[in-house]
Formats: C-alpha cells, structure tokens, sequence
C-alpha cells in the first residue's frame, strides 16, 4: 500500500507542475528514480523497475528526438518505469498515450483546429519518410504556437489506472 500511494502521489505532483508550469521539475523526476529503484531493491521487483526505467528512457528518448516530447516528459517516463515496474509501466503508458491523444483531439477540436492538425500530422509522416528520424522543423514541441496538452495528466490517469485497475 505504501509503494501505491508513493506512486500516486508522485504521478500526481508531477501532473499538477505540467499543468500549472508546463515543467516537469528534474529534481522531481530524479526523486521519483531513485526512489522507485529503492523500493524494488528492498521489496523485490528490482529488475523489473531497472527494465523499466532504462526502456522508458529509450522511448522517450526517441519521442523527444521527433519533437514529440519534452525533457521533462522524458523524464517523467522514466521515473515512472522505475516506480511501477515493467508490468505496470507498460499498462500505465498505454493508458496514458490514448488519454494524451483524447486531450489532443479535444483540444484541437475545441480550437477549432481539427484539420489544420490532420495537415501536420501529414507532414509530419512526410518529413519523416523524406529525412528520415528528425523532429519536423517547424511542427514539434518546441514550436510554442503548436497546441499542446500536459503529458504529466495523461501519465497520472495511466498510473492511476495501471495502480488501481490493472493488479
């Protein structure tokens, strides 16, 4: 019961940062790291968490190359893996990409920018046949006039649900 409120209560701060700040702080996500690491090595499930946060790391990793992500995102992916175990950050990442893709879709469909998105993600996939494994030059995350919606929430629901739901 300990290690769940511990993961919650990380998943949750880390959500309410994105929110509030749009950063996820790297002392938080370094204290959700080696804390998760901890546990495993005392509880068990060491490797399992060690598998975890260095996959996580990999496809973060490859996300944020494609300017899909941001740093903290990273991060926050990887101190997750740590925290949950590879079991549960595998359920906890598959909830929290359809949750992230349904907060995009809404946002852009409440901005009314649905088809002006449907043409990005369409150069996107041309950009990445032609150029190969490279963030879009203007459509990624560091285009601040991009819509954006804070991954830390969709990591927390997966979480959530991969703590609760899903054992």
């Amino acid at each position: 019961m300990t290690l769940t409120a511990v993961v919650v209560a990380f998943a949750l701060v880390a959500a309410i940062f994105d929110v509030r700040s749009g950063i996820i702080p790297r002392q938080l996500t370094l204290f959700g790291l080696l804390c998760g690491l901890l546990i495993h090595a005392i509880v068990g499930g060491f490797v399992s968490a060690l598998i975890a946060a260095v996959v996580g790391f990999a496809v973060g990793l490859a996300f944020f190359q494609l300017g899909a992500i941001g740093g903290g995102d990273v991060k926050l992916i990887t101190a997750l893996g740590a925290l949950l175990g590879l079991k549960s950050w595998v359920v906890a990442m598959e909830v929290a990409v359809m949750m992230a893709a349904l907060m995009a879709l809404a946002e852009v469909t409440r901005r009314g920018l649905l088809r002006r998105t449907c043409r990005n993600v369409y150069e996107i996939c041309k950009s990445l046949y032609n150029f190969g494994f490279k963030a879009h030059p203007h459509i990624n995350v560091n285009n601040l006039s991009m819509v954006r919606t804070p991954f830390g929430v969709a990591a927390a629901c997966g979480t959530v649900f991969a703590m609760w739901v899903a054992r």
